[in-house]
């Protein structure tokens, strides 16, 4: 079923993200404004129901991601879950910190834990980060990490990519930033294309056909022709925080992100599985023209 959006047509999503909490370090921004306040255990539990139920929104949902500060510790956790899978949801995945990794054991309900791996200024330490990625492992707790290619840690990306997969990361994912509700000001935005590209490239080696499912977000196919294979799809989602709500909730693609593609890209072998690039980014110095891409 496809939802009409000012963006066009979009497929009505079977995923829900709830942002549980106002508070939300080191994770991967995008565009969605940050919520006036927290949730409530009761609040959580009323858009379960409301998105698990049949409706005009299209099918129920039967996948949950949760992100927030300190997911993990929330002390209703185990009964959220419980109501989730008990409303039909198959599949969890809770959007994590180095912080929620100390010492964590597993959570009865939770399939998988995304985790920012990010080095360089502002970003971990590496050995805090071996730490934690040990401590996951120890536990029995499958990581995806997510590499962001942003421009002070595209120094570092090789040595995180590494980290992450001696680690034991189930998937590592190389993400170019998404740009933020409020974009910053010339000069201060993503790296230069041709920078996180190269960032990009030097760091796949030490991933690919080593253990981990490896891919790339945010950077269209024919950007990378050599590593076009790496490219995923984004897939839609709802996406609800203390100020969006059940029948107010957002759409993630097109009102927290939005993704566009040149008319060329209408004859691309790789269009299935290419989200294009992103609008705001896109008139920035150094960014190649999109172009059909033929493996």
């Amino acid at each position: 079923m496809l939802a009409w959006t000012p963006a066009g047509a979009v497929p009505r999503p079977r995923t829900l993200q709830i942002r549980l909490h106002r508070g939300y370090p080191d994770r991967v921004p995008a565009g969605a404004p940050p919520p006036s306040r927290s949730l409530s255990t009761e609040e959580v539990a009323a858009n379960l129901r409301w998105f698990t139920a049949a409706s005009t929104r299209g099918l129920p949902v039967d996948a949950l991601v949760l992100s927030g500060h300190g997911v993990p510790a929330r002390p209703d956790l185990v009964e959220l879950l419980a109501l989730a899978r008990g409303l039909g949801v198959g599949r969890v995945i809770l959007h994590v910190g180095l912080e929620d990794l100390a010492g964590l054991a597993p959570i009865a309900g939770v399939d998988r834990y995304v985790l920012p791996v990010r080095l360089g200024p502002g970003g971990a330490e590496p050995v805090a980060l071996a730490a934690a990625l040990d401590g996951a492992r120890r536990a029995g707790v499958p990581i995806d990490a997510n590499i962001p290619l942003v421009t002070t840690a595209l120094p570092f990306a090789a040595t995180a990519a590494a980290l992450a997969r001696d680690g034991g990361a189930a998937s590592v994912t190389f993400t170019y930033p998404f740009p933020p509700g409020d974009l910053p000001p010339e000069g201060q935005g993503p790296p230069p294309v041709p920078a996180a590209v190269a960032a990009l490239v030097a760091a796949l080696p030490e991933v690919e056909g080593r253990g981990p499912a490896v891919s790339v977000k945010g950077l269209p196919a024919c950007w990378i022709p050599a590593h076009a294979r790496l490219v995923r799809k984004s897939q839609n989602r709802w996406y609800v925080d203390a100020d969006h709500q059940k029948d107010a909730a957002l759409l993630f693609f097109p009102s927290v992100v939005s993704f566009a593609k040149a008319d060329a890209c209408r004859f691309c072998a790789a269009d299935g599985a290419c989200d294009g690039f992103f609008p705001a980014w896109g008139g920035r110095p150094g960014n190649p023209p999109l172009r059909p891409f033929e493996p």
